[in-house]
């Protein structure tokens, strides 16, 4: 599994500032910004928003016009994860030369995946290039797939999950945020054999909300319906493996399909995970 505590600081990014970064980055410690057990996304936005203020005026104004970067640990620029992608690289090549079921598939996205899965505790992952990619992708293809579906969403999920829903074709239902009593009076309209999938996030970036996720899984289970969590905002920050917040409250095994995406915390890419029935 993938090892927080690899990461070393980053050394030469901002040189053409004068070694800004190195300046700004020696009085906060390591175990602070990235080392495990994972930090709340509040305490590294935090220090990152206390670097950006001690920025050279130049370097501030470069960086608020290059437009929005949503990484929080900023792995993507140290040198061991650089290093071992242009190792990989040079070994395997630049792109996939190809869609996976013709000629793209190759074994490091196999092992990637069986990481995914075991990360997740399901029995399987598919990584996609992106987190919009992976919820429109899933949710599309389950509620094209499940006959008859209605998915009931949560009104502040992400425009993915949103874009996924409307090319699934399936029926949806918009429950108010976290609302449960809106929710399990939602439930019972689908009838009790109906397929249902229950689509939410586990936390709301632009609100900070954290949903009760133990509860709707127990609304899932009294109506018979799947869960489908985003965690995208949560996969590296929370829980004892970094899995999330389900995994923080104890209940990722509840959830039916987890779609954990690496560009906030582990700035890469993206997957989602689920189990097989």
């Amino acid at each position: 599994m993938f090892d927080p505590s690899c990461v070393r600081q980053v050394q030469q990014i901002g040189h053409d500032d004068g070694g800004w970064f190195n300046q700004v980055n020696s009085d906060i410690p390591l175990f602070d910004r990235l080392d495990h057990p994972f930090v709340p996304t509040c305490r590294l936005a935090e220090r990152r928003a206390q670097r950006q203020s001690r920025m050279p005026p130049r370097r501030r104004r470069h960086r608020s016009s290059s437009g929005a970067r949503t990484t929080i640990s900023g792995w993507d620029a140290t040198p061991a994860v650089v290093d071992a992608m242009v190792k990989t690289a040079r070994r395997t090549g630049a792109g996939a030369g190809g869609t996976r079921n013709i000629s793209g598939n190759s074994h490091a996205v196999v092992a990637l995946e069986t990481e995914l899965a075991d990360l997740h505790r399901k029995e399987a992952a598919l990584a996609f290039s992106s987190g919009y990619v992976s919820n429109e992708a899933a949710l599309g293809t389950i509620g094209r797939l499940l006959p008859n579906c209605l998915i009931l969403s949560d009104e502040k999920n992400h425009a993915s999950m949103i874009a996924g829903i409307r090319a699934s074709g399936a029926e949806k239902r918009i429950f108010r945020h976290n609302d449960l009593g809106h929710l399990e009076a939602l439930l019972p309209e689908a009838g009790h054999l109906r397929p249902k999938v229950i689509a939410f996030e586990s936390l709301y970036s632009m609100d900070g909300d954290i949903a009760p996720i133990g509860r709707i899984c127990d609304l899932a289970a009294k109506f018979r319906a799947l869960t489908y969590l985003d965690e995208v905002h949560a996969v590296g920050l929370y829980g004892p493996r970094g899995a999330g917040i389900a995994e923080r409250d104890g209940v990722m095994n509840r959830v039916d399909v987890i779609e954990g995406p690496w560009p906030k915390a582990l700035a890469s890419r993206a997957a989602t995970s689920r189990p097989m029935r």
